[in-house]
């Protein structure tokens, strides 16, 4: 008799709980998990192409091509994908622009913001640069802050990382340093009403002749931009991203004018130390171990700079304990006996190191991190211009009181007897030209 034969379902076919287990713990394919490969392997396709150096100019050619304004253009192009500093002649394009009143700055900041909310940390590094570019250079100083001060929010950026490569998780370190130290220079501005970091006909007399309540409250407001300065170091990474050199430069300049004021402005509040009130000399004596304090952590700034930039190096030096013990004993007597003479003051006084501004705000070389970087900056001085009429003081006092010393920090002191030439054309600075005008938060 023919017999159809039986199917037994056995546990291949109608695998038990235990069978499902040893079949996952021999890690056999799934359809989850291979989904989860494809899209690993699609994520790193992604990063690799994003880090082609031909995708990212693409990239760029088409980010350009949407854009409908010549502004729109000139913000894409100047923050490019490109490794280096933003081309010359697209910050210019945004420097002529702003000539032109608050609506133009203000489209120029839109574009600039956008850029800041990139995932590419070359992106939002020249953003930043342009930003600090569009502040330092402009010869409408009061209309650039009136349209970044709002949106100073833009700026923080301190989680951003970008992950594409090794190069470009070493420049997101920079980007957040950068976009902090960026932040504290606009509170700066805010509370003293004057560019402590910026080379001008008016930064030495401004020194020489405002209260000394009124520098002291200034110095003070300007000590946590040089903190913040002394972050955005790219010496301890392993791969220096070029971008990272070019934006180092621009807070080096800041930096070298910063301590410069710093330096001149306590001489000059130590002049009349011993002829003081005990409180305003008590502030002074503090402003003048921060000094020390800034004195030894600038000169880590200096050696960057020599190694990364080709500046010179300074030899920067501190006055013998003695003087301060001299400081100090004039606040713990009660009259002035033991205290000592101004005779020997003025003789204390003059081992206090006055660093030449000559040395701090000289040629620091041309910076090869780009075909468009320029040339350096000349050291010819020549004969500011008038000084033109700004709103700058109007502006200011529509922002209310000034923030407290401790939360926006201290600043700088003095300039020196050389103001260098506004750089301009192809001979002048490649990151930065000097200032258009002078003093335009009033005097």
């Amino acid at each position: 008799i023919d017999r159809k034969p039986r199917i037994v379902l056995g546990p291949l076919c109608n695998p038990s709980p235990r069978a499902q287990l040893d079949r996952m713990s021999r890690h056999e394919p799934t359809f989850s998990g291979a989904m989860h490969k494809a899209s690993k392997e699609l994520t790193n396709a992604g990063k690799k192409l994003a880090s082609d150096d031909t995708f990212r100019f693409i990239k760029d050619k088409a980010q350009a091509a949407l854009e409908f304004d010549n502004l729109g253009k000139a913000c894409v192009k100047a923050t490019s994908r490109d490794h280096g500093p933003p081309k010359e002649k697209h910050v210019q394009t945004l420097l002529a622009a702003c000539i032109h009143g608050s609506g133009s700055i203000q489209e120029i900041f839109t574009g600039l913001f956008a850029r800041l909310h990139e995932k590419d940390a070359t992106v939002v590094l020249k953003a930043l640069m342009v930003i600090h570019r569009l502040l330092r250079d402009t010869a409408s100083s009061a209309n650039v802050f009136k349209c970044i001060v709002p949106h100073m929010g833009e700026l923080r950026v301190a989680r951003f990382m970008d992950d594409s490569s090794h190069e470009s998780m070493q420049a997101s370190q920079m980007v957040r340093s950068y976009a902090l130290y960026m932040e504290e220079k606009l509170c700066v501005v805010r509370t003293t009403k004057f560019e402590y970091d910026k080379p001008s006909s008016n930064l030495n007399s401004r020194i020489s002749t405002i209260p000394s309540k009124e520098l002291i409250r200034d110095l003070t407001a300007a000590i946590p931009q040089l903190e913040a300065g002394y972050k955005c170091t790219i010496r301890d990474q392993s791969v220096i991203h070029p971008t990272s050199v070019a934006a180092f430069s621009l807070v080096f300049k800041d930096l070298r004018v910063l301590y410069q004021s710093l330096n001149r402005g306590v001489l000059r509040l130590l002049e009349n130390y011993f002829s003081t009130q005990k409180p305003e000399a008590r502030a002074i004596l503090d402003l003048y171990k921060a000094y020390l304090v800034q004195t030894k952590r600038v000169s880590g700034v200096f050696n960057d700079a020599k190694d990364l930039l080709g500046q010179e190096p300074v030899e920067l030096t501190t006055p013998p304990e003695s003087f301060q013990q001299s400081l100090e004993q004039y606040l713990d007597s009660d009259d002035a006996g033991g205290v000592p003479s101004r005779e020997q003051h003025q003789m204390d006084l003059k081992s206090v190191p006055v660093v030449p501004l000559e040395d701090l705000i000289g040629d620091f070389g041309e910076v090869n991190v780009s075909s468009s970087s320029g040339g350096t900056a000349g050291n010819t001085p020549e004969k500011p211009p008038a000084k033109p009429r700004d709103d700058f003081d109007d502006f200011l006092s529509t922002l209310g009181p000034p923030p407290a010393a401790s939360a926006s920090p201290a600043a700088p002191a003095a300039q020196a007897q050389q103001q260098p030439a506004s750089g301009g054309g192809a001979g002048g600075d490649p990151f930065g030209l000097g200032s258009a005008f002078d003093n335009p938060f009033g005097g």
